[in-house]
């Protein structure tokens, strides 16, 4: 007894024909096909069945079941029954007493829900693959995945001459997705081609389902229209699933058992029962999260259908209260967990819900609940910094604060909040505006600790402004008076900035102790972006000493777990710092100038994506060290490393940047041959010398003194007994030309 089930248009009734066609010749007594879209009852679908297998008489058959018993009996054969969704209540009792009567029978049922009988056999078919929302595949790659394949092939049944291009790639991935991979929804987007084009498609699509449709025979399936799929498997639903499914609808990014329960007015077991009903009925999509959480996705054209649903019976605005509602309540639980054991955890879920957390803002923001957007973005305010979208609770928070009807105390924290954001963002008048706008409301209210946490937030202004001296003074009174207010995150982070300043202005020694301190509270209390944060400080206190090698460690270890918290907006600062260090470590070694420079365009890349302003003291020194590597490198190759540092993933440039730096031999010295006996510095030197520059640009280059160069292309000449430099660039010439062949052959 095997089952297939699956979403509305997953293909259920093609592979059932097509395995049909596959093995029955594999049965002794063959098989029969058999579509039961007409029965409707018990005695309607044994008399389908009997008709159908042409039983004949049964003298001792008393029945219709025992006269299909009789005639199947023995046979080795396979039945097949399609179309099966109006049988669920009379299917079951038939079919086991079919398989117990007849021991060689194979029966096949394609359906909307499992049948529920024993021994039972579930096969659940998934949709087609779709490609990466957010992948940039080239063309090749993109017609390998399954659903742009069908897509295509169904295209070109209506328009010959379609194919996948440049220009229509990303809207054809975009449609393939929108459709949830569901054959039937391709099918029916691909018949749409004849007049249409896929973006004008998708933009259709956004507005209206029932672009989905076709008439005629350009699809198999018994729908023509996905609407008329979706309601078929809604109208199965008991009214109270189908008002649970209405709001679970609300969550654009799927949804968790607790945020089911949240929303969905009910109990846990309740919440449960339905969850599975909706699962069986194949209305919910299960995930697994990499940390084993369970997670529900329900099919976006099924959510779109819902919603419209939603808007028709006037509850839209009810669920998206209670997908606000649950959302607030959830964002303030998890607020002291953002800078604890359990952060890495909640960081990836809260990253995961963003769109719903956009969504929940949104609503609140539009519908005159300005106070609940303001807690809500208050009560993730680490969350805003830590994944780098800062700008997103900055915007949200400032339409939340243009309104005169806040209460004193939600104004105030949203603007210490703003100000916190606008630092981050580099728009510092404005964060200096809303931070003494807060300094001076918690200082009225007599809130002594969220003043020096305000003052706290000031320092870190003053320092990435460059204002070291301010900066300095306004972090050890407000780490004195966070300290006496137990109030140990915000401590162990003035703590952190203000050897940050301490560090900028060239004391590390003084940097040392506030350092250590931050790395001391935050390893306790379990704050791994903190302690990461305070080790990468340690690294540049550690370098100015002469601790190279325990620098380069810690900023290693550092970036690493920034990056696997999802911290883009530190990941781009690590990322400078670190090259940085490997232009002043290994300033002499070409190969890390490549680094530094790769490092710098990802970082970049990476502030241009959160929003992330570098601090002015970080950016002099970033600028400093750019202008040296495109010195070092030329124009032509720092561009190139710059660019690549750009478009490549940060997993990437990051693994290539903490990767040590292999000093035995260099590339240049395995292209020449291990018979040259220039050096590494020399070979750089022959090379520019049969670039045509002179010795001042050769030392501007490497960064050295013109008479070091001199000195160089003495050795080099010597070495390679020649007595020009003409001599010296055919030499490289000929090594390069007998490179190219050896690469040739």
């Amino acid at each position: 007894m095997v089952t297939i089930t699956g979403a509305a248009g997953a293909g259920k009734s093609r592979l059932a024909s097509a395995l049909y066609t596959d093995v029955s010749g594999e049965f002794e007594d063959g098989g029969c096909f058999l579509v039961l879209d007409g029965a409707r009852s018990r005695e309607e679908l044994l008399q389908t069945l009997i008709g159908a297998l042409r039983t004949g008489d049964a003298d001792t058959a008393d029945t219709p079941l025992e006269c299909l018993a009789e005639y199947l009996g023995k046979r080795h054969f396979l039945l097949v029954l399609d179309g099966c969704d109006e049988l669920l209540e009379s299917l079951p009792t038939v079919l086991v007493s079919l398989v117990a009567a007849c021991p060689r029978l194979t029966v096949l049922v394609t359906v909307c829900e499992p049948l529920g009988i024993y021994g039972e056999d579930l096969f659940r078919l998934a949709p087609l693959a779709v490609p990466d929302p957010e992948g940039d595949s080239d063309l090749a790659e993109l017609e390998k995945v399954a659903s742009v394949r069908l897509f295509i092939q169904r295209t070109r049944a209506v328009r010959p001459g379609f194919a996948l291009t440049t220009e229509n790639r990303h809207a054809v991935a975009q449609l393939c997705v929108r459709t949830d991979g569901l054959p039937l929804a391709i099918e029916l987007a691909a018949a749409r081609m004849k007049l249409s084009s896929p973006q004008a498609l998708l933009e259709s699509l956004d507005r209206d389902l029932d672009v989905l449709s076709v008439a005629g025979s350009n699809t198999l399936s018994r729908h023509s229209c996905m609407r008329s799929a979706i309601t078929w498997h809604l109208l199965r639903l008991h009214p109270a699933d189908q008002e649970f499914l209405g709001r679970v609808a609300a969550f654009h990014a799927g949804f968790d058992l607790p945020a089911a329960r949240g929303v969905g007015g009910v109990g846990e077991a309740e919440t449960q029962r339905r969850l599975e009903q909706l699962i069986d009925k194949n209305l919910l999509h299960v995930g697994e999260c990499p940390d084993g959480d369970i997670t529900f996705q329900m099919a976006g054209l099924t959510r779109q259908y819902v919603l419209e649903w939603l808007r028709e019976t006037g509850r839209y605005t009810e669920v998206l209260r209670g997908h606000a509602d649950y959302m607030l309540s959830m964002s303030e639980s998890v607020r002291d967990e953002l800078t604890g054991p359990e952060q890495a955890h909640h960081l990836s879920r809260l990253d995961q819900w963003h769109t719903d957390l956009e969504k929940a803002l949104r609503f609140l923001n539009d519908n005159g609940d300005e106070a609940g957007a303001v807690r809500l973005v208050c009560a993730l305010r680490s969350y805003w910094q830590a994944v780098g979208r800062s700008r997103t609770g900055a915007r949200f928070l400032e339409k939340a604060l243009d309104t005169a009807e806040l209460p004193t105390e939600v104004r105030i924290e949203g603007a210490a909040t703003l100000g916190e954001l606008k630092t981050v963002m580099g728009e510092y008048d404005e964060a200096h505006r809303h931070l003494v706008h807060a300094l001076r409301g918690y200082r009225q209210a007599g809130d002594t600790a969220a003043e020096a946490s305000c003052r706290k937030g000031l320092g870190t202004l003053a320092y990435h402004r460059g204002d070291l001296d301010q900066a300095a003074r306004l972090l050890e009174e407000s780490a004195t008076a966070l300290r006496k207010a137990g109030d140990t995150v915000a401590h162990a982070a003035a703590l952190r900035d203000l050897a940050e300043c301490h560090l900028a202005g060239g004391d590390p020694a003084a940097a040392r102790a506030p350092a250590e301190t931050a790395l001391r509270e935050s390893t306790r209390r379990g704050d791994r972006r903190a302690v990461a944060l305070a080790n990468r400080v340690l690294a540049d206190v550690e370098f100015a000493v002469g601790n190279q090698d325990r620098a380069e460690r810690l900023h290693r270890t550092s970036l690493e777990e920034l990056h696997s918290l999802g911290d883009r907006g530190s990941c781009a600062t690590g990322l400078e710092r670190f090259a940085v260090l490997l232009a002043r470590r290994y300033g002499r070694v070409t190969k890390s100038w490549r680094r530094t420079a790769r490092g710098l365009g990802a970082a970049r890349a990476l502030r241009a994506a959160t929003g992330c302003a570098a601090p002015r003291p970080l950016a002099a020194v970033i600028e400093e060290v750019r202008e040296q590597a495109r010195i070092r490198l030329g124009d032509d190759a720092f561009d190139e490393e710059w660019r690549a540092g750009r478009s490549a993933g940060v997993h990437a440039v990051l693994a290539e940047m903490t990767a040590p730096l292999d000093l035995s031999i260099t590339e240049r010295q395995r292209r020449y041959g291990a018979d040259v006996p220039l050096t590494q510095r020399e070979i750089e030197v022959a090379e520019l010398v049969a670039r045509g520059m002179t010795n001042r640009e050769i030392a501007r280059r490497l960064g050295i003194a013109e008479w070091t160069a001199v000195n160089h292309l003495r050795k080099v000449m010597r070495k390679l007994d020649c007595s020009s430099r003409v001599h010296v660039a055919s030499w490289v010439t000929r090594r390069e030309r007998e490179e190219q062949e050896r690469a040739g052959s």
